[in-house]
């Protein structure tokens, strides 16, 4: 993303919006292809439901909204899932040091 010129994007859209459309699915297609098969697979369901999205929400603004918040829910499920997995390391690692001193025991 570093090379992605948003005064280009922006006359573009501004002065030929087929072009612009075009030239974006061309972007998503280009990012997504990089990138392996189930990974791709993923991407393309993704950029589906923003486009969805997008279409149906009746204005950009409304569009980022809606985009803004499913980028949120899937923050907030992977914070909770990062939690989850805290609780599960630590018990995990309380499990090996009873082990380890059961172990040394014997």
């Amino acid at each position: 993303m570093a090379d992605f010129d948003f005064d280009h994007w922006r006359s573009l859209a501004e002065r030929d919006p087929e072009a612009f459309f075009r030239a974006r699915c061309s972007a998503i297609e280009r990012f997504i292809g990089a990138h392996p098969a189930e990974e791709a697979r993923r991407l393309r369901e993704m950029q589906g439901y923003i486009d969805c999205v997008r279409l149906s929400a009746g204005s950009p603004m409304n569009a980022l909204r809606s985009v803004s918040r499913l980028m949120e829910e899937h923050l907030a499920a992977l914070r909770e899932q990062g939690a989850a997995l805290r609780q599960a390391t630590e018990r995990l690692n309380a499990a090996v040091e009873h082990l380890d001193r059961l172990e040394k025991i014997s």
